[in-house]
């Protein structure tokens, strides 16, 4: 199996193997030079909302839960980043407190970065301005599909957008289908969804009895991707 290429070099027009004087792979490089990495445990908050926006993290590895918590103590998971991009960007661009949390969801590995640093080096790097600019873009196409799922999809069509999304980025083919090589709880799913906890495990349910999904250990499998997209039409 061919390995899938990262989405930020799907998104790069042919011509654009380098900007100026700067190859595209080495533009991060630029944001993190003279910053030492960081490793740190899953658990960890990075910021808080109403914290002030004094730096930036660049995700290096692992994967970095952007999540909103309402005043009763109800939460919201907004988005699930990933390796090789950049987080807690737009309050430092943009002035302002933080407004969501961001917590590891797994071991990551960081690199720490100022704010007014972070703004100086997008400033003097048109490079680097692009690539953020395709990060903000995939975020903001992220949201819009929550927008749309939460809109118009019933609980149980939500639970299938939302499989097939993890499928995307945490899928491997293999003989039985796709395994999602991320674990999920039962509450994180609901937390992603804003549902209720027990809604997710009888959404489950359904689908395992209609053959659309599998448990192996702790991981789950779609055998029939195209059978549980048809559930959405």
């Amino acid at each position: 199996m061919e390995q899938e290429t990262a989405w930020e070099k799907q998104w790069m027009p042919q011509h654009l193997s380098s900007l100026g004087n700067e190859p595209w792979d080495a533009v991060w490089d630029r944001l993190t030079d003279g910053f030492c990495r960081e490793t740190v445990p899953a658990g960890t908050v990075f910021y808080q909302q109403g914290d002030p926006a004094d730096e930036v993290l660049y995700l290096q590895s692992g994967q970095v839960r952007v999540e909103c918590v309402h005043s009763d103590g109800k939460k919201r998971v907004l988005y699930l980043l990933f390796d090789g991009i950049v987080v807690g960007e737009d309050e430092c661009i943009y002035g302002g407190v933080r407004e969501f949390r961001a917590v590891a969801a797994s071991e990551c590995r960081i690199f720490r970065i100022p704010a007014e640093v972070f703004k100086r080096r997008v400033e003097a790097s048109p490079a680097l301005a692009l690539k953020l600019f395709q990060v903000s873009a995939r975020k903001s196409q992220v949201l819009s599909r929550v927008l749309v799922r939460d809109s118009f999809l019933s609980v149980q069509g939500r639970v299938i957008q939302f499989l097939l999304s993890l499928a995307e980025r945490n899928g491997v083919q293999e003989e039985e289908g796709i395994r999602l090589t991320i674990r999920l709880t039962h509450q994180e799913a609901a937390d992603f969804l804003g549902i209720s906890r027990v809604a997710v495990p009888q959404c489950f349910q359904t689908l395992a009895k209609a053959g659309l999904l599998r448990k192996r250990e702790h991981c789950y499998i779609l055998p029939d991707r195209a059978a549980l997209e048809a559930q959405l039409e």
